[in-house]
């Protein structure tokens, strides 16, 4: 992003400062040397450091530490005025500790220590004692706790960057801040600062203050207003990431006159943007993305003509883009400015009306981003000629028509290209074979058919995003081993057919979802090396066929696999447990058979999503998949899968609402929502609010047992789908505490006894089926509007049960007997309970306990045998047994007749 003029002053005046460090060290080559006692604190202070070889090679006594690197010196005095040791890239990176010889280095102004590696260790308090600093920059060099206060005492200090050390400092207040008169950039980005409750009071204590950066500091309030505003000469403003919750403050206008870079993201912002920002004619930087700013945008925001960068995407602004922000590049062509309107991103809002009348006052744009809003109209090649400085256009998802002509040769280069859902004809875009910069192209939902032109896989060298899916592409893919820089490829729902290809070696992301490659995948496996970073495979609903290939052991990045609805066969490969980072798994809709391994739940303990449904397993569900305590949703449908579910289901801990959502839970959402995933590779972020229901789909097996009582545990199910098994016994009584189902399927089972009273107070159902089982006893009322509750096809198939929504009305004695779960009925559930966990544990007994009773009987046996056998040797054994007894029975009755002796004589001198 351009930040203008603002830092180019300040940096001008820390540069000149610098310079003259430089000029002075130049000279004083040939005037005068360094201190000894300043060369021997400098000596002592490398020693705190582990240092790359050659790094610091000219540090040697041998030589004027004046010309040693980093080091600048007084050309009259000798003295050290600079010590300049950040590191530039890991081969320079300094680790150790600070060393208090600093401190001989009296005239020391300027320490700049960034970017290195001082090992989570506390920024020393001496360095409050550095009185003669004026810059100090600690910045990005992994210190750690707390600020210390003695900062305040470098009086003179201008410069101050604590910024990007990890989240790992913090202060408990900013009341040194106010010890700091001549400080003019300060940078605590990164630093907690949610204990300094009076932050902008202490900022407010700086006068001379032109920078303030105070990005990701866990700020929580903002004032909207202030009485007396004293940093009256701030030009960059940094608030970015901070929870403000607020709306835009009133005290801003108070500096609208010297402020030129605001930034303000994802702040939780709410509210309007006040028409007041017509006073911002200094502003060259303006950021509000990613908050929540709804109205619309003030036409009078063409009145901040010195405005290069507007940033109001991802927001709830609606209404036409005004035509006031065209007129900033008029009048600044009129003022012949520098920086025209540059760049303008107002992507992901509501803006509406037709884009056309704007775009030729925009000419000079670098970047126009207007992206999923619902803009319309018809953008033709006469619009976007004069468009030679465009590098950025993204006018994805919204309902434009693009007439251009197939020999157009347009005047940009252009490196990012989203033109999602726009419609530019059947026929594939040809001018696209003129961009030979292109990184990022999206052409997706475009409704664009025909086979892909062999120059445009060739295009761009450095093409790193292509996506080409939702559309009628035909014909074979060619040989894109080639591609080295792409990261993501998405040809998904097109018609492309055939083998697949060779794959570029680093690609990231492949979706070829919904096409017609078939045979084996083969070409995978050339990409699955040591150094693979393959994260996203999705191969669903192709005719993909053989078994699959045993080549994951190198998959330790894979998120995402999706195999649904192909050909696939055999069983799963071991190699697949290597795929430890998968969250999303998706076999649904195949030929695979065996058992579900057990490793599921030992090396894939980070899955959320399990589809497994209609294949050909059998065997029972391992009790190791009970350690998916992030599971969300997991489908074992249509199978052979026998045996009884697990008791152990309530650690599924995300469904039982007993652990926060994953780290990582919003790749879920992406997996399953194909555009928000477009959306999140495309944007570089993932997106926010979406929601999507928890599910367990065990139907359609050959299950047996009773329905465990811990399921109802897992208070998040939303779906839960058991149906067409051989399930005994009774609905558990607790079934009402699982409230967030909408969707309840038990039918064609054989459970027995009464519908649990407490079902009424799934208020949620929108889905209930009860049919084709065993139930009797009378039909709970429910004050649900659910129209299944009130569905006879919900209980049908039921001889037993009575009343409303069915004919059969209820017996006096069925009403009173089964309205309720009786204390009985919860007793016999605990004791089947305690059965089933006893059949159960024998089932999955390990393998360590069986071998330990194999050894017991063997033991056991192999020792009376002797004896049964052993004439002499029993009856050695037996008389030392009667001498134990005999001696033991002495030596109780003595024992006893102590105590009693002690008793009595105790009570008699009572």
């Amino acid at each position: 992003m351009i930040m203008g003029n603002h830092s180019f002053q300040l940096l001008t005046i820390f540069a000149f400062m610098w310079f003259s460090f430089v000029v002075t060290n130049e000279h004083s080559r040939d005037v005068v040397q360094c201190i000894d006692s300043e060369r021997q604190a400098l000596l002592e202070f490398k020693e705190g450091f582990q240092i790359p070889s050659g790094h610091l090679s000219s540090w040697v006594t041998e030589e004027d530490c004046c010309k040693w690197r980093g080091v600048k010196c007084n050309n009259v005095t000798g003295h050290v005025l600079a010590l300049d040791l950040h590191s530039s890239d890991s081969s320079e990176l300094l680790q150790g500790q600070l060393r208090e010889s600093l401190l001989d280095l009296p005239f020391l102004s300027y320490l700049d220590l960034s970017q290195n590696d001082f090992h989570r260790t506390r920024i020393p308090d001496f360095i409050g004692s550095l009185s003669s600093l004026k810059y100090l920059n600690l910045s990005n060099a992994n210190f750690n706790g707390i600020i210390p206060d003695y900062i305040g005492n470098l009086t003179r200090l201008q410069s101050l960057d604590l910024s990007r050390n990890n989240f790992a400092l913090r202060v408990n207040n900013l009341d040194w801040l106010s010890r700091l008169p001549t400080l003019q950039v300060l940078d605590l980005g990164g630093v907690d600062l949610s204990s300094a409750f009076n932050w902008l009071d202490a900022i407010n204590m700086l006068p001379s203050l032109v920078e303030l950066h105070l990005f990701s500091c866990q700020l929580h309030n903002l004032p909207l207003s202030f009485s007396s505003l004293n940093f009256t000469s701030l030009q960059v403003f940094d608030l970015s990431y901070n929870d403000l919750s607020s709306m835009i403050p009133n005290w801003l206008f108070d500096i609208s006159h010297t402020l030129m870079y605001l930034n303000l993201t994802r702040c939780q912002l709410q509210g309007s943007i006040s028409n007041a920002f017509v006073n911002f004619t200094s502003l060259v930087v303006l950021d509000f993305s990613y908050n929540y700013l709804s109205g619309s945008i003030p036409y009078n925001f063409g009145n901040m003509t010195s405005l290069s960068v507007l940033d109001i995407s991802f927001n709830y602004l609606q209404g036409p883009i005004p035509t006031g922000l065209g007129l900033i590049q008029q009048l600044q062509q009129h003022h012949f400015k520098q920086s025209p309107l540059c760049e303008l991103r107002l992507s992901y809002n509501k803006l509406s009306g037709p884009l056309e009348t704007i775009l030729p006052q925009l000419s000079q744009l670098v970047v126009l981003e207007v992206a999923a809003n619902r803009l319309e109209g018809l953008i033709s090649e006469a619009q976007l000629q004069n468009f030679s400085s465009l590098r950025v256009l993204d006018l994805s998802d919204n309902s434009m028509i693009l007439n251009f002509s197939s020999n157009w040769t347009p005047a940009f280069q252009l490196e990012t290209i989203g033109l999602s859902s726009c419609k530019m004809g059947s026929q594939f875009p040809q001018w696209l074979q003129s961009q030979k910069n292109i990184q990022r192209l999206d052409l997706s939902h475009a409704d664009v058919s025909g086979t892909v032109p062999s120059w445009f896989w060739n295009l761009s060298p450095s093409m790193e995003f292509l996506d080409l899916s939702d559309n009628r592409l035909s014909g074979e893919l060619p040989d894109l081993s080639s591609r080295t820089s792409m990261l993501l490829l998405d040809l998904s729902y097109n018609e492309f057919f055939g083998r697949l290809p060779h794959f570029p070696p680093k690609l990231e992301s492949l979706v070829l979802d919904g096409n017609k490659f078939s045979g084996p995948i083969s070409p995978i496996c050339e990409m699955m090396n040591e150094l693979n970073a393959l994260s996203y495979l999705h191969l669903s609903g192709n005719t993909l066929s053989g078994q699959l290939p045993d080549c994951w052991s190198y998959a330790q990045n894979l998120l995402s696999l999706a195999l649904r609805s192909n050909n696939f066969s055999g069983e799963l490969p071991p190699s697949l447990r290597n795929c430890t980072s998968l969250f999303y798994l998706n076999l649904y809709d195949n030929a695979l058979s065996g058992i579900i391994p057990a490793w599921f739940g030992e090396s894939l303990e980070n899955l959320q999503v399990l589809y497994l449904a209609s294949n050909m397993f059998e065997g029972n569900i391992p009790w190791q998949l009970c350690n998916l305590k992030y599971i969300m949703m997991i489908d074992l449908s249509s199978h052979l899968i026998s045996g009884r579910i697990p008791r152990c289901i309530n650690n599924f801990l995300v469904m039982a609402k007993r652990e926060a959502d994953c780290a990582y839970c919003y790749y879920v959402h992406s997996a399953f929502a194909k555009e928000e995933e477009r959306k999140m590779m495309w944007l570089g972020s993932h997106p926010d609010g979406y929601e999507y229901p928890m599910v367990m789909d065990f139907s359609s097996n050959k299950l047996t047992g009773e329905i465990p009582r811990e399921l109802t545990e897992l208070i998040g199910l939303a779906e839960l789908n058991l149906s067409n098994n051989n399930l005994t016994g009774t609905i558990p009584c607790d079934i009402g505490s699982m409230k967030a189902l909408y969707s309840l399927d038990l039918s064609r089972n054989q459970l027995s006894h009464i519908i649990p009273p407490s079902i009424s107070d799934l208020i949620r159902l929108e889905l209930l089926d009860l049919s084709n089982n065993n139930l009797s006893g009378k039909v709970p009322s429910t004050n649900s509007s659910s129209e299944f509750m009130h569905d006879v096809n919900s209980f049908m198939g039921n001889p037993n049960l009575c009343g409303p929504p069915l004919v059969k009305n209820c017996s006096t004695y069925e009403s009173f007997s089964d309205t309720e779960c009786s204390s009985h009925q919860k007793l016999e559930n605990h004791t089947q309970g305690i059965q089933e966990e006893v059949r159960h544990g024998f089932e999955e007994m390990p393998s360590f306990y069986i071998s330990a009773a194999i050894g017991f009987v063997t033991g056991f046996w192999g020792f009376w045998a002797t004896l049964a056998f052993n004439k002499s040797w029993r009856h050695a054994y037996f008389c030392f047994l009667g001498n134990i007894g005999d001696k033991t029975y002495v030596l109780v009755l003595i024992t006893i007749a102590r105590l009693q002796w002690k008793f009595q004589r105790e009570q008699a001198s009572v």
